[in-house]
């Protein structure tokens, strides 16, 4: 690990990093056809499981294989009707857990006695409806802001339907392959796409803690990159990591403490710096 040291600024980002804060944002078109691809990629994962691969641990500790799976289905199901859509919906969480939790705990409650082929069937029954319902939502109505908890407070429905449930298949994709010891298939017009959008979100987020500073995540991996975050050329920490175990840390499957316990950062330039911003690496997913 490199020892903090002292680096010039000058005015302009450096030229061989993305400036993440410019990344385009997401349109609703390019929603369904990431999601698309996304749900097919999932499927693709699923499908080659068999025996005690449904019963392996997974980062999400309260979950196995399996349970991911179920919750899966569950949450295309939610949009594949809006009867299910508003019964989940509906669902209370216990004291102290989020609103999120509650509708969890419902899909896997409603799942408990189904097998993997047939989560895997329902899976490919509803994805594809859900993502068609999402994609047909009026104008008005995804713009419409809602209350969503924290870390979020409200936010428009699109943020959720067009954003969040992509991601939530792509981070449980991960949590499979990783369980598993089955390869993460990625690719820099897929993946790199949704990782870069993670970075553009996370560069609004850290807008006020960087101070007029500027940092660099150097992620290795088809679908990373070299992404700068702030306005200043010469960052003040430069943060190596691969691509994977960032999206870990961005969603809290992983502390920034353990990243370095486990070697899985790499920081040049401020290391107390480098620190704060890690432990602040943290969006929605």
């Amino acid at each position: 690990m490199a020892q903090a040291q002292s680096l010039t600024h000058s005015p302009h980002p450096q030229a061989d990093a993305i400036d993440a804060g410019q990344i385009p944002a997401l349109t609703h078109q390019e929603a369904g056809s990431l999601a698309r691809d996304e749900l097919n990629r999932f499927l693709a994962v699923v499908e080659s499981l068999s025996g005690d691969d449904w019963q392996q641990p997974t980062d999400c500790t309260k979950w196995t294989v399996r349970d991911i799976l179920a919750h899966q289905a569950g949450s295309y199901a939610s949009f594949a009707g809006w009867k299910e859509f508003r019964r989940q919906m509906s669902a209370k969480p216990d004291p102290g857990q989020m609103f999120v939790d509650g509708i969890n705990a419902r899909q896997l409650a409603d799942r408990a006695g189904r097998s993997p082929a047939e989560l895997i069937a329902e899976l490919r029954r509803v994805g594809p409806k859900a993502i068609q319902t999402r994609q047909r939502l009026p104008w008005l109505l995804r713009k419409l802001r809602l209350p969503m908890g924290p870390p979020l407070g409200t936010a428009p429905l699109e943020y959720l339907t067009d954003l969040i449930y992509i991601r939530d298949t792509w981070i449980h994709r991960v949590d499979i392959c990783r369980a598993t010891g089955q390869p993460f298939i990625q690719t820099p017009e897929h993946d790199g796409r949704i990782v870069a959008l993670a970075l553009r979100e996370l560069a609004h987020k850290l807008a006020g803690p960087l101070r007029g500073q500027s940092v660099i995540f150097d992620l290795a991996g088809q679908a990373g990159g070299r992404f700068q975050i702030g306005k200043i050329a010469e960052p003040t920490a430069v943060i190596k990591m691969d691509v994977l175990q960032f999206n870990r840390l961005a969603s809290e499957r992983l502390s920034a403490a353990d990243a370095e316990a486990q070697s899985l950062v790499n920081i040049s330039g401020d290391l107390n710096f480098a620190r704060q911003i890690l432990a602040q690496t943290v969006i929605p997913f």
